[in-house]
């Protein structure tokens, strides 16, 4: 198995990362470090603690960040030797924090120290947690023949330079995963220093690496957005439609104990706990091996292996498929659902999560909680009128509408670029967005419709099954990111409501947004058309998004500009830009075609 997917099988946070099913919901823990070390070893805590300073302290140089280190390992050393003192019986994230608070000097270079050490613990926590937004430079390809003569001569200062700069550059990715990263990219670093051609095996298998390391930093966030931004209810449901899915035979009392401990779980992952976050998530398989037989009869031999092989194993399995009918008539034909409903609402409305989720594996966690959501409101209707068998007749209509949007979302989008090809789809989702949201920067919306669009190219390409699965998830992560900066840079109503309406609706109220209608264009201004030698320069891909910009701020202008318009405008645009670029003088050109291109835009205005 290839290093990038034994890491991401190891570390990618699904629903079987669950604590064990018998172990209580609000459970209170002691962390201390002397169990810690006991729990998982030395070398590890040895690496958590160095992975914590790094993402706390994200503008320290490797030797500031080993030389704290150093000063924590020595108390953990210490505290093997004499558990009596004070300071062991303290839990270990309380020891942690004593211990950099009471660092010298290290206040000039991030202020918001003094007032989180002055917090109790709990707060203390969250608040340093909270501060970890700084933006470093971005992750660089070492020179080659440096990173392996470091790597020959001291291997131990180049992991711990992994480590320090993987958890530097993704503050809020969970101390496991940069723990696994930076074993991928020191595995990648042997391989490449032995290979004949150094610099292109680097150049080949780190960025695939880093890609790997974004993405589940950004499903790590996503997760926190959900837990904070939304009632409980909410993630708890997406939870339990994940765990459903995994374990499609195993029964709903067994599902619902895993999904109360990954919640919990996330819950402390997200406050910032990341000693408890690594415990738990490093006790996740010998908790669920103990109800192996409850779960799911894939996981025998995944649970034979040792503690490490296990994740891996575990994760790789697929999801288990359940032969429940996808009709689920009992819910709508039987004449005691309302009856059912009413006596205990959450309950019958988890258990039907619970099989539509295991039921539908082709459709996304957000797909099924859309249809949860529906069936919720259906109830609501029905079971307050005097006829609700009549009235739950409309559920496999809406059940069947579910499956249809899948579908047709497929062919749409898929089938939209094979025919368009890439640069003219992103041009149409370009133009469609603009007119859901023409108050954004050109700069903004060019590359949040780019993303779009290189969602829509990978999971087109993905097998066909698995397509609107993958779009779902990605578009979420997208929107959760957009979302979060509507928060501090309001957009427009029409947006706003869609980030903050309903979870399990965003995608589909985004997709469904039509014109902002309150939209008043400025008034026509040339200087805002920059036609310069910089649409020359850079990668192809900076040219396009450079020449999308001018037509973002050509339709900020004139937003109501028919669609032949456009066309003309935009193949204006191609020929000027084109021809300037292969010019000896690009801004003299420019400067000379400008007219042309300029009464081209104009003209019909």
């Amino acid at each position: 198995m290839k290093w990038a997917t034994l890491i991401c099988l190891l570390i990618l946070t699904i629903a079987t990362e669950s604590r064990h099913l018998q172990k209580r919901h609000h459970e209170q823990h002691e962390r201390l470090i002397n169990d810690i070390v006991k729990a998982v070893g030395k070398p590890a805590v040895e690496k958590l603690l160095l992975v914590i300073v790094a993402q706390d302290f994200e503008k320290c140089s490797l030797d500031e960040h080993l030389k704290l280190h150093a000063k924590i390992m020595e108390a953990v050393d210490n505290c093997e030797k004499h558990p009596e003192e004070a300071i062991c019986k303290k839990t270990a994230m309380e020891m942690y924090h004593d211990i950099v608070c009471k660092e010298e000097d290290i206040e000039q270079i991030y202020p918001w120290i003094t007032e989180c050490c002055g917090k109790a613990e709990a707060e203390r926590i969250t608040c340093f947690y909270e501060h970890r937004k700084t933006k470093v430079e971005e992750y660089k390809i070492p020179d080659v023949e440096e990173a392996c003569k470091t790597h020959a001569e001291n291997p131990q200062r180049a992991f711990s330079y992994y480590l320090s700069n993987i958890a530097a550059r993704h503050p809020e990715l969970y101390p496991p995963a940069v723990i696994g990263f930076a074993i991928q990219y020191n595995q990648i670093t042997t391989e490449c220093c032995a290979a004949e051609e150094k610099a292109k095996c680097f150049s080949e298998r780190m960025p695939q690496a880093k890609k790997l390391t974004n993405y589940l930093e950004d499903k790590q966030k996503q997760k926190c957005r959900i837990i904070k931004e939304f009632e409980p209810r909410v993630f708890e449901a997406l939870v339990l439609t994940q765990v459903s899915q995994k374990f499609g035979k195993a029964k709903f009392e067994d599902v619902v104990k895993v999904a109360e401990e990954i919640i919990h779980l996330n819950q402390d992952c997200c406050k910032g706990d990341a000693v408890e976050c690594m415990i738990e998530r490093m006790e996740a398989t010998d908790h669920i091996c103990g109800a192996k037989d409850k779960l799911s009869s894939k996981l025998g031999d995944c649970c034979d292996k040792s503690l490490l092989e296990r994740t891996p194993c575990i994760l790789a399995l697929p999801n288990d498929e359940s032969d429940l009918s996808k009709e689920l008539k009992n819910y709508y034909e039987d004449e005691h659902v309302c009856e059912n409903y009413k006596k205990d609402k959450r309950t019958y409305l988890a258990t039907f999560t619970y099989d539509y989720s295991r039921s539908h594996q082709e459709s996304s966690p957000q797909s099924c909680l859309r249809v949860a959501k529906g069936y919720e409101g259906l109830l609501e209707k029905c079971c307050a009128g005097d006829n609700h068998v009549e009235c739950l007749k409309q559920a496999p209509i809406m059940l069947e509408a579910a499956l249809k949007e899948v579908e047709e979302l497929k062919k749409q989008n898929c089938g939209a670029l094979k025919q368009l090809g890439v640069k003219d789809y992103y041009i149409q989702v370009l133009i469609r967005y603009f007119h859901k949201m023409p108050g954004v920067t050109a700069p903004t919306l060019v590359d949040f419709t780019g993303r779009m669009t290189k969602i829509a190219v990978y999971c087109c390409g993905v097998a066909e099954e698995k397509q609107y699965i993958c779009a779902e998830e990605k578009l979420d992560i997208l929107l959760g990111e957009m979302c979060e900066k509507e928060k501090h840079a309001a957009v427009n109503d029409n947006v706003h409501h869609c980030c903050v309406d309903s979870y399990a609706n965003r995608r589909k109220c985004f997709t469904n947004l039509g014109p902002y209608p309150n939209y008043v264009a400025p008034a026509w201004d040339e200087s805002k058309l920059h036609f310069n030698a910089d649409l020359c320069e850079g990668s192809e891909a900076d040219q396009l998004k450079k020449k999308l910009e001018l037509l973002v701020e050509y339709l900020k202008m004139k937003p109501d500009c028919g669609q032949e318009k456009r066309t003309e405008v935009i193949e204006g645009v191609r020929k000027t830009v084109e021809k300037c670029c292969a010019a000896e003088g690009h801004q003299l050109c420019f400067d000379t075609e400008k007219v042309g291109i300029l009464e081209i835009i104009l003209k019909g205005h």
